[in-house]
């Protein structure tokens, strides 16, 4: 991981100052010229005396990512960038505009290592972890690109969070806190494609971050098929985890359903995911699939309106997400970059 203060919490920004002779209040001084504005270098730090800021310096780059390519998807404004980080290797974020909100989908790894069949980014394979400062200056840059202010995080980037719980974790409470990006705790979703012990961990933690679970299919058979993490975490598993996060935190979780042409779209595969979340005080998103260069097709608008008429009166709410950016390769599941950046 490279070093950088970038990578450090607000209490761990604290700690750092007193390690280096410093009082702590530059600390939190200095986590705000970082987090909050955005300072790209030690020069706009006016209040950060000389030899400070030389050690800041010391400690490595403030500026972990290098924009090297920015589409628009003309349909819906939809943004998708392209990174390298300093080491090289590149990631890709989307910005996507929707009722008021702007909505940064990060990433948390540089590839991904669950395989799952309908999503391009498997075909990366997993590279390695971001460190929170990688994944915080996604947002940071495209707030500085857009000159518009960030109003939802959501984990679903290039990825499995819960591969990189730590630094996913520490990047989230940068986002959130009010002297970092101050975003709403609520407002920043983490997903996982189902890794049940860091569900719970997840669970008992002291924020208010929201959880999604890439679902997918509603029998072992078709998710082991779909996602190969069901064959070490099986379904039942998984949702039995899933109701112990809404007892503990007395919050709605949100299902994932990708919705693929012959595959897990009939009225069986409708009448099977109700039974398995009927008693899970949840919402489900129905995402139709976003075509790549796979064996799997989108279903057409008629049989993507039959599949929603099989939840009509169910006792939870179900949502039709269409995923903006396919055009520009950025809508849910697409993301991959194939060559190191020099």
């Amino acid at each position: 991981m490279m070093n950088s203060i970038k990578n450090l919490t607000y209490d761990e920004m604290q700690k750092w100052a007193l390690q280096k002779g410093l009082k702590p209040f530059v600390g939190r001084q200095i986590f705000e010229w970082v987090f909050s504005k955005n300072v790209e270098s030690t020069d706009s730090m006016r209040n950060i005396a000389k030899n400070v800021r030389n050690i800041i310096e010391k400690e490595g780059p403030l500026s972990l990512l290098e924009l090297k390519k920015h589409e628009v998807n003309e349909g819906d404004g939809t943004e998708k960038f392209l990174f390298s980080c300093l080491d090289g290797n590149a990631l890709e974020s989307v910005l996507i505009r929707s009722a008021g909100r702007n909505t940064v989908c990060v990433s948390s790894q540089i590839g991904c290592a669950m395989g799952c069949t309908f999503c391009r980014t498997a075909d990366m394979g997993i590279l390695r972890d971001l460190s929170s400062g990688e994944i915080v200056e996604q947002v940071i840059q495209i707030t500085r690109l857009t000159h518009e202010r960030v109003t939802n995080v959501v984990f679903m980037g290039m990825g499995e969070p819960f591969n990189n719980y730590q630094e996913v974790i520490k990047a989230a409470t940068v986002l959130n806190h009010e002297k970092g990006l101050n975003i709403g705790a609520r407002h920043i979703t983490i997903s996982t494609a189902g890794i049940v012990p860091r569900v719970r961990e997840f669970s008992h933690l002291p924020y208010q971050f929201k959880l999604a679970i890439s679902l997918n299919a509603a029998n072992d058979e078709k998710r082991n098929e779909l996602m190969p993490i069901n064959r070490r975490y099986s379904l039942s598993e998984l949702l039995k985890t899933a109701k112990y996060y809404t007892d503990v935190t007395n919050k709605l979780i949100t299902f994932e359903y990708v919705l693929i042409d012959g595959v897990n779209n009939t009225q069986k595969d409708a009448q099977e995911l109700i039974k398995q979340l009927s008693h899970i005080p949840s919402k489900l998103n129905i995402i139709p699939f976003n075509e790549i260069d796979s064996k799997f097709q989108r279903p057409g608008e008629r049989d993507i309106s039959t599949f929603l008429s099989y939840f009509e009166g169910v006792n939870f709410a179900v949502t039709l997400r269409n995923s903006g950016g396919k055009g520009i390769q950025a809508a849910c599941g697409q993301l991959y970059h194939e060559v190191l950046l020099s």
